[in-house]
């Protein structure tokens, strides 16, 4: 019977003693849990970052100057220049792909252009004519007086251009409405070939200065654009 008791006592003390062990131990997990939840929330998590890159896509237009080239013209006198094609820019588009780093540009690549307008050059025509020399003529009269008024009345043809009529037609004919070739068959003024041909511009082809002069300015016009363009080719070939 003590011997129970005494066992009852002693099981009542172990017992006794493990919830006192356990209810101390239990107190101090939740003494730590309580302490780690305390610190969590004072101290805010830190997150590693690395730096900020974006790569975008811009597009530009780009003007694209027009050049400029020289023709020669034998139709006007050497020193002469005169634009007959005005010049106009063209345009294109490019496209450049950016790299930035935290907001700040630092390589711009370009990965496609393209020609929207093709640019048009300037084309100058280059007088190469040589200034006539007009020959001497004991023709000065009214015949020379009727071609200069025409040829400005008629085609604005003054100054240069008509100098270089008048050095053409000494030559051919000193202003003659008689002067015939008889080898060729050239005949009047401006020496058209066969003569008859003036006849579109009157019956009177024959003698008549204005017909003649007519009949010649418009050949002239049509075949070499100015007088300084037949003075250029009769120098170089001996006739026009």
């Amino acid at each position: 019977m003590r011997q129970i008791v005494g066992t009852t006592a002693l099981v009542a003390f172990a017992v006794g003693s493990f919830a006192s062990a356990g209810a101390s131990t239990l107190q101090n997990s939740y003494s730590a849990d309580s302490a780690s939840l305390d610190l969590a929330a004072v101290v805010e998590p830190v997150a590693a970052t690395g730096p900020d890159v974006e790569v975008t896509t811009e597009t530009v237009e780009n003007t694209l100057e027009h050049g400029s080239v020289e023709k020669s013209d034998p139709s006007e006198l050497k020193g002469t220049k005169k634009v007959v094609t005005q010049g106009a820019d063209g345009t294109e588009l490019v496209s450049y792909n950016i790299k930035s780093v935290d907001g700040v540009e630092v390589d711009r690549e370009e990965s496609i252009s393209v020609v929207v307008d093709q640019p048009t050059d300037e084309v100058v025509s280059v007088g190469t004519a040589t200034a006539p020399s007009v020959p001497t003529t004991t023709n000065t009269g009214s015949t020379r007086a009727i071609g200069k008024a025409l040829a400005e009345d008629i085609y604005g043809w003054s100054g240069e251009q008509w100098d270089c009529l008048n050095a053409l037609w000494t030559r051919e004919s000193g202003w003659r409405t008689s002067a015939h070739n008889s080898s060729s068959g050239a005949h009047g003024i401006p020496q058209a070939l066969p003569g008859s041909k003036m006849a579109s511009y009157g019956s009177d082809w024959a003698t008549n200065p204005s017909t003649q002069i007519k009949w010649g300015l418009a050949y002239v016009k049509s075949r070499y654009g100015t007088p300084c363009g037949g003075w250029s080719a009769f120098q170089s070939k001996g006739w026009y």
